[in-house]
């Protein structure tokens, strides 16, 4: 009885937790993220400041802790990349997966995200951290293709990683300014196919040379 009772809390806190974030979503998707405050996510979704506050730190925070899961993601696709030998065949499928992803968050919900992280005064944003999973996996794949040969060795792989993540970025940001009119899929398929190009290494490259 008492499991039950805990997987009760569970659940209900859980639901209390979604309401919260669906009822930001909304509003702040409507509205802006400026012109919404906590009180009136607190007043739509039913629930006291206190209890918003247990939940998240700020109207921000709802939304971005939801968009940062997809860190988790990329650890979970993580292994069907290292299946693959060639570069671009994994660079393409990690670009694809996380663009599904992305994708699959709904228009509103990255334009929320990525409005609440340049509004005026905002500090350095986590979504750009270099401690993100992201930035390790990508540099990951970098770093493994110049050491067998297959990328320019004279390439930093940390600088590489950076562009590719910042043309990931631009592809999703175009998507939202866009209204999602195109398949970010093969927008992101078109990318890597081009950067694959500037990286694969040339006979010297292979060699270890510049």
């Amino acid at each position: 009885m008492a499991g039950d009772r805990s997987t009760q809390r569970r659940e209900q806190a859980e639901q209390t937790r979604r309401r919260i974030f669906d009822t930001a979503l909304a509003l702040l998707s409507k509205k802006g993220y400026d012109r919404v405050t906590v009180d009136e996510i607190c007043a739509k979704a039913g629930v006291s400041k206190g209890t918003f506050y247990h939940y998240f730190k700020s109207k921000d925070q709802a939304i971005l802790e939801e968009f940062l899961k997809i860190d988790r993601y990329y650890q979970e696709v993580l292994p069907q990349l290292m299946e693959l030998e060639d570069m671009e065949e994994r660079m393409a499928l990690f670009c694809r997966l996380a663009l599904r992803y992305m994708q699959a968050q709904g228009k509103n919900m990255l334009k929320v995200a990525y409005s609440s992280q340049i509004s005026p005064g905002r500090r350095a944003s986590p979504v750009a951290s270099r401690q993100r999973a992201l930035y390790s996996i990508v540099e990951g794949l970098v770093r493994e293709a110049q050491e067998r040969g297959e990328a320019r060795r004279d390439l930093d792989a940390s600088a590489v990683a950076e562009t590719v993540i910042r043309c990931i970025r631009g592809i999703v940001y175009d998507w939202c300014l866009q209204d999602g009119r195109f398949d970010l899929e093969e927008a992101g398929e078109a990318m890597v196919a081009l950067l694959a190009e500037g990286l694969r290494a040339g006979p010297a490259g292979r060699k270890g040379g510049r």
